[in-house]
């Protein structure tokens, strides 16, 4: 198990920008590319995921987020449980004995559900395998039975590979690139949220016009541009961190930088797909008439579509708020404070990128994000304790911002906690079922 762990560790290490090349290469030749092309697609793909993380980690996170937690300071903020982000989480995962067998395991039920036709989506997105280790850690850990953890790591694989089909073509719609999906943890958030988002569609006031970068650049001018927006943004986080005025501007100008540049780095991720998804769609009609197959991918390919980037920094301040007045919330965000992008992912691939409906439904992704967070923060901490976390000091519980709706249910289902999950499966069903009927086709189509 060890030399399985050190490999797959290994392997999961070398990250998106180096393992994802790899793999799309050989994709690429499995579905008729030339050698020269599918070596070109998956490199300039690399490239992508390369840049578009280091304006993230260097820029939003790196540069944002010390701004937003000087706002928590601000406030004199005092809860309970502090928010250690993704890494504690991912610690916690591999720390598990059987870590190693996920991956493995992963693949396998991916491979097995395509070809039995229960998906349609091939997920290449394996370093985020962690998050389903995760939900197997979790219940290991509180019961002690191995089959019941692989019954609970199988059951988010399932989930992410059907929502992945079910928002394929919206996805698309997004991107410009046919035959992708986001099979993603983030995405776990729809499950609980469709139906509100089926609700703002129906109202006449939102349904008619669709306010998203290009209408407000249209109707707005030059205050409408992303640039002019995330200098305004930048301005009034540093202002409400209650930096000094040199600090406020060159805050405005690195958060104009991310308005930017974000939207430029998606046209990379255009061009390295196109090739793949193109032969790929030509190697299903000719072998399976009437099918078809989605890649999966990681949700940074979508990271620097507008109602994202807007979203991502508009709701700090709000997600400060909701922190304050939330009630029963007792998690501080602190770690994925600025790091939560990846949650309005599906947001605003479903929503077709209206910043207003995003930014409804982001605002309702954080409190369900900050109730989960704060539900888990108990057992959080006695497994963080358990795998030799290391606890931050004067701290008395830690939890995950990020805590997925589904992993939320499997701490209370180990809880005995049956009401909450009754009510989180039910609003999953719902979900499920509106996905289907009004979401899985493109906006065109279903127009």
């Amino acid at each position: 198990m060890g030399g399985l762990l050190k490999v797959v560790n290994y392997i999961v290490a070398l990250g998106a920008n180096v393992f994802l090349p790899v793999i799309m290469f050989f994709i690429g030749i499995i579905f008729g590319l030339k050698p020269g092309k599918a070596l070109r697609a998956g490199l300039t793909l690399g490239v992508a995921f390369t840049a578009i993380n280091l304006f993230i980690s260097q820029l939003l996170v790196g540069q944002i987020a010390p701004a937003a937690q000087q706002m928590i300071t601000s406030t004199g903020l005092s809860l309970t449980a502090m928010d250690v982000g993704w890494p504690a989480a991912s610690t916690i995962s591999w720390s598990w004995k059987y870590a190693a067998t996920i991956f493995p395991f992963q693949i396998v039920v991916n491979l097995i559900l395509l070809w039995v036709g229960f998906t349609n989506t091939l997920t290449v997105d394996l370093w985020n395998v962690w998050q389903k280790i995760f939900a197997g850690a979790i219940i290991y850990y509180f019961t002690g039975n191995l089959w019941i953890s692989y019954a609970g790591a199988l059951l988010l694989i399932i989930l992410e590979l059907k929502v992945g089909d079910l928002i394929a073509k919206r996805t698309q719609d997004a991107m410009g690139v046919p035959g992708v999906t986001i099979p993603h943890a983030c995405t776990m958030w729809l499950l609980p949220l469709t139906p509100l988002i089926y609700l703002l569609d129906k109202i006449p006031a939102l349904n008619k016009v669709k306010i998203d970068a290009e209408y407000l650049h249209k109707k707005l001018g030059f205050l409408g541009d992303p640039i002019i927006l995330g200098l305004v943004l930048g301005v009034i986080i540093g202002l409400l961190a209650r930096y000094p005025f040199d600090q406020v501007l060159k805050l405005g100008v690195t958060t104009a930088t991310v308005m930017f540049v974000l939207p430029r780095i998606a046209s990379i991720f255009m061009e390295a797909l196109m090739p793949i998804s193109e032969s790929a769609s030509e190697f299903m009609k000719k072998r399976f008439p009437g099918r078809e197959i989605y890649i999966g991918l990681d949700w940074p390919v979508l990271g620097g579509y507008p109602a994202v980037i807007t979203a991502s920094v508009a709701l700090i301040p709000i997600l400060i708020l909701l922190a304050i007045v939330l009630p029963g919330n007792t998690t501080l965000p602190f770690g994925d404070l600025a790091n939560f992008g990846c949650l309005m992912v599906p947001v605003a691939v479903l929503t077709g990128g209206d910043l207003i409906k995003t930014l409804i439904v982001g605002t309702a992704t954080l409190c369900v994000s900050l109730w989960g967070a704060s539900a888990v923060a108990g057992s959080f901490t006695t497994l963080a304790k358990e795998v030799g976390f290391a606890m931050p000091e004067n701290v008395a519980q830690i939890t995950w911002l990020k805590t997925s709706p589904p992993i939320w249910a499997i701490f209370e289902a180990i809880k005995g906690n049956w009401t909450t999950v009754i009510v989180l499966v039910a609003l999953a069903v719902i979900s499920f079922y509106l996905l289907k009927k009004y979401y899985s086709k493109s906006a065109n189509d279903a127009n």
